[in-house]
């Protein structure tokens, strides 16, 4: 009897341990795919207003993907392709109008 108990819990802890180290991989894998997003959209980052739109669409997209909508995520990619570069206020607003629609936020 006490066998199979301890058989049970090192069994229960190895699983564990490879969940731990599955969910790690993939945390160190959303890490990079969120830092790779900053970079890329911040390097041609003209404003501050677009950099904060990308900043939160990178965050949207990369650290709570999980949990976007369909037409969440199509808005922050739309950010993300069309906001870097932008200067001016006006072409600001009115890429993020343009990508509210497309998403239909």
């Amino acid at each position: 009897m006490t066998r199979n108990v301890r058989w049970s819990s090192a069994l229960r802890t190895t699983i564990g341990l490879v969940g731990l180290l599955i969910a790690h991989a993939a945390l160190a894998d959303g890490q990079s795919s969120y830092d790779d997003c900053m970079l890329s959209g911040l390097r041609d980052a003209r404003n501050e207003a677009a950099s904060n739109y990308i900043q939160r669409s990178c965050y949207a997209l990369y650290r709570n993907g999980e949990m976007l909508l369909p037409r969440e995520k199509a808005y922050h990619e739309c950010i993300l392709q069309n906001m870097p570069g932008a200067r001016e206020p006006s072409a600001i607003s009115r890429i993020a109008q343009i990508c509210s629609r497309r998403g239909q936020m």
